[in-house]
């Protein structure tokens, strides 16, 4: 008893423990097979659970919502949503019913490079899941029923969305950045684009490129390498392969000075704000310092940014910065809601953070406080089977390195606070901005005239 209670009294409570040394996570290891037709296989076994996740992704997503050169925004999103509203053999409800059956999942959806489809359930049960999943990828009807049902739905959605000040905002944002290039346009399209979608544009889509040599499946979880391969084989072996033509992204430049949109939304008492400008691609050799130097700008809680606007100022709740990245190029972006009375006081405080982040090199302690936030948040980000599904896909969807996750954790320590203010200087443009606001036109755009010419917009779709 002695001996402990001299240890206890050793013990000084008044101060921390010592934060030990970051160590990298070993990503689970995956094997990797391709298809005579072109399917792209990939296999993480986790035994640990009964459970099996599946999840399809096709390369194509709303990117290529208007190739022919129409407007079809919206197109790649509700084909995605209508795989599982009927095939030849079953209909949307007997679909629905036996996957409740099994006590499964399965769900579709889209974004701006891919579509895809997901699935999870019991090992015992997963193949029948996995038969209804290729069931809705490789014979889906798009029922007019269903189509007019889902078109109704999506519209009603969009209503809803345009008494959103963020969603305002946040679409004016997006078609100003990119312009006339696809990522311009919306993943979930807008009412008049949906209201001319047609069956037959569903069905060309699915023919083009629900195909297989533009399919990555992941297999996670209490499943062998051959059990996995031959799921895909019995499934899919008869289907034949198509050329996708690439999507050729026109080349986008940022304006040359600072320009601010504001929408109207009569009887706002506050405004919604993103701005920002064009930003980096994923495959951008420069992303982890990026996003290293967001992180500590507004990429969380404690953030340069919101410090200054919510804690310094008291202008809002929340306020943060973003890099979207995609696989053809990507944006900048800080977001906040506040007064009205604060609109232009709110911008001027974040081109200052912007700008400061610029001329000054960051102090140690907060590249080390920001360092030890993400190498602690990042195994929390590969906690469940289909978050790692996911994260597999992604290396091979985007062309990253097989062992960017084993690295990840030592790639963002060794960072220096040199490295920190070259991404900086190199990606923020605090002179050539988009601020696009959704709020009371009559109170707030006199003042917002100081930053730069001023567009009202009556009306967004």
């Amino acid at each position: 008893m002695a001996k402990s209670e001299d240890i206890t009294q050793k013990l000084d409570r008044t101060k921390p423990p010592k934060i030990g040394k970051p160590k990298d996570v070993k990503f689970p290891k995956y094997h990797e097979s391709v298809t005579k037709n072109g399917i792209t296989v990939l296999v993480v076994q986790d035994k640990r659970v009964p459970l099996v996740t599946c999840r399809l992704v096709f390369k194509s997503g709303s990117s290529y919502d208007s190739f022919s050169g129409n407007d079809k925004s919206g197109l790649a999103s509700l084909t995605a949503e209508l795989l599982t509203k009927g095939t030849s053999s079953m209909n949307a409800s007997e679909i629905a019913e036996e996957v409740d059956y099994h006590g499964a999942v399965l769900t579709s959806g889209c974004d701006y490079d891919a579509s895809y489809i997901s699935s999870y359930s019991l090992k015992k049960h997963f193949d029948r899941i996995f038969h209804i999943t290729s069931d809705v990828v490789l014979n889906s009807i798009f029922a007019e029923e269903e189509i007019q049902r889902e078109k109704k739905q999506r519209i009603n959605s969009l209503l809803s969305y345009l008494d959103e000040g963020d969603y305002l905002a946040g679409k004016t944002f997006n078609k100003k950045v990119y312009k006339d290039t696809p990522y311009s346009n919306p993943v979930e399209g807008i009412e008049s684009s949906i209201n001319n979608l047609k069956r037959d544009d569903f069905r060309n889509f699915h023919k083009t490129h629900y195909v297989p040599n533009n399919l990555i499946i992941a297999f996670v979880g209490d499943i062998e390498i051959k059990e996995a391969e031959e799921f895909v084989q019995n499934n899919f072996s008869d289907w034949k392969p198509k050329k996708i033509e690439e999507l050729n992204m026109s080349h986008v430049a940022m304006d040359d000075e600072t320009t601010v949109h504001v929408i109207e939304k009569k009887g706002a008492v506050q405004s919604d704000i993103h701005l920002g400008h064009l930003g980096i691609s994923r495959s951008n050799p420069d992303f982890i310092s990026v996003l290293v130097m967001n992180t500590l700008l507004g990429g969380h809680f404690t953030s340069r940014i919101n410090k200054n606007l919510r804690e310094v100022h008291g202008y809002t709740y929340g306020a943060r910065s973003i890099f979207n990245w995609r696989k053809l190029n990507g944006d900048f972006s800080v977001e906040t809601d506040v007064k009205n009375e604060n609109t232009l006081n709110a911008v001027i405080e974040i081109i200052k953070e912007l700008k400061k982040i610029k001329q000054e090199k960051v102090l140690e302690d907060e590249l080390s406080d920001v360092k030890s936030y993400i190498s602690g948040n990042f195994p929390l980000r590969l906690e469940t089977p289909n978050a790692i599904a996911s994260r597999v896909i992604n290396l091979k969807l985007y062309d990253i390195e097989s062992d960017y996750y084993d690295k990840y954790v030592s790639k963002v320590n060794a960072l220096s606070v040199e490295d920190i203010h070259s991404a900086a200087d190199k990606y923020l443009h605090p002179d050539k901005l988009i601020v696009s606001i959704a709020g009371n036109t009559k109170e707030i755009k006199d003042s917002l005239k100081q930053l730069g010419s001023v567009e009202v917009i009556k009306k967004v779709e």
